[in-house]
């Protein structure tokens, strides 16, 4: 194995004293009854890299993973930290020669089974058509110190699109997958489905179809209630290319699903993927949540969240706060212990870039600092109660993996 040595950097978080930054609203002086640690970072050689996935177990090791570009392969790697992110274990490759990621657009997807199996999913293309691609599974069961060959999980062996997939595990360990497919080949759209493993993840079930009339490029989201229902969310075509945030949910384990309700009705047009997916949620008593990106019928950027106390059949929302002048974007959410909303995004103006946490009811918090772009945050809490967010942030020559970690006492 490759050892590399990571140069983990520390910082202080700066508050409240740059003037460039007294131009927003936010201050970590605002943070709540959630006090995140400092800002630590693991710099990769250069820009070839995806962004980051990131997950924290309930023994609070970290994971941290990413698809990098070598020469004309690509590479999944992932590395793990048993002392609160001071320092990480060599690099893993997850993938084998077969089995390498499409490119570095997506990061790797991961989950954690119910005794701590790391599972990991992505994306990997066909040589037989332009586009084709599938979506491969590995897992590991010794912490991250290897993983198993990759199996398939898409059951069409169509030269055709697999991909944008999201993972969720339920608590009868059963795992779930969903993605966007395109074995139905209508122009401009694709089909979402899911598929479910019940041997932690050594094979997967048949493929069910959930809906069609997918936006091909838009991410999917999957979670799977205490109840044991399942519900995947995605953005959907209607007339006129409309395209909204959509839910369906499962009573049957996953056999069958509901048809789809329009989580938001913000009637965005756009003849075209906007590459911006949902992320969701359910707490202990059944409400679920979901955050999106959209523009809606002013055209304006925002934020919404969304809940239903009515398993999927109604939702509430409102938009999430940020600051004028600002373009709020790829928000993503977990719940608390207490089943509050923990939501983080990216804010960005022409020459500024932040990376916000909030959780529901407390004001939000900046999380990066300096200028550089911070983009696509990933959130992450164990059992207990701590939270890892992690982010990617751009410098002149080079990307960062940069997060911080609140430690329940």
């Amino acid at each position: 194995m490759e050892s590399l040595k990571f140069k983990v950097q520390s910082s202080k978080f700066l508050v409240c004293i740059i003037t460039l930054l007294s131009l927003f609203s936010y201050s970590d002086c605002m943070a709540g009854d959630i006090s995140f640690g400092t800002q630590l970072s693991i710099n990769h050689t250069d820009k070839r890299v995806s962004n980051t996935s990131a997950i924290i177990d309930d023994d609070g090791r970290i994971y941290i993973g990413w698809v990098k570009e070598e020469g004309n392969k690509n590479n999944i790697y992932i590395v793990s930290s048993t002392d609160d992110g001071k320092t990480f274990s060599d690099k893993v490759r997850v993938n084998g020669d077969a089995d390498m990621p499409s490119g570095i657009n997506h990061a790797p997807t991961m989950a954690l089974g119910i005794k701590g199996e790391l599972y990991i999913a992505w994306t990997i293309s066909r040589i037989d058509g332009e586009f084709s691609s599938d979506i491969k599974f590995s897992r590991s069961l010794n912490k991250g110190k290897s993983f198993e060959p990759a199996i398939i999980v898409n059951d069409d062996n169509l030269s055709v699109s697999h991909g944008f997939e999201s993972m969720a595990v339920a608590d009868d360990s059963s795992i779930y997958i969903a993605w966007l497919d395109g074995r139905e080949k209508k122009e401009g759209v694709s089909s979402t489905y899911i598929a479910k493993s019940t041997d932690n993840g050594k094979t997967f079930e048949k493929n069910v179809r959930v809906d069609g009339n997918s936006c091909p490029c838009c991410r999917t989201a999957v979670t799977v209630a205490h109840d044991g229902t399942v519900y995947v969310s995605w953005r959907k075509v209607f007339k006129g290319d409309i395209r909204e945030i959509v839910l369906s949910k499962s009573t049957d384990r996953g056999k069958s699903f509901s048809e789809s309700v329009v989580v938001g009705n913000d009637k965005w047009v756009i003849a075209g993927c906007p590459h911006r997916g949902p992320s969701m949620s359910s707490d202990k008593d059944g409400i679920l949540y979901v955050v999106w990106y959209t523009e809606g019928e002013a055209g304006s950027p925002a934020i919404y969240i969304a809940n239903s106390k009515d398993r999927g059949k109604s939702f509430s929302k409102k938009v999430l706060p940020f600051s004028n002048g600002v373009f709020p974007d790829h928000p993503v959410m977990t719940l608390n212990r207490d089943g509050k909303p923990l939501i983080a995004w990216e804010e960005t103006t022409p020459v500024l870039s932040r990376l916000i946490f909030q959780q529901a009811d407390e004001k939000p918090q900046q999380m990066n600092q300096g200028v550089r772009r911070a983009h696509d945050p990933v959130l992450s809490i164990n059992e207990r109660g701590d939270i890892l967010i992690a982010w990617s942030q751009e410098e002149i020559r080079f990307t960062r993996t940069a997060f911080r970690l609140f430690q329940r006492q």
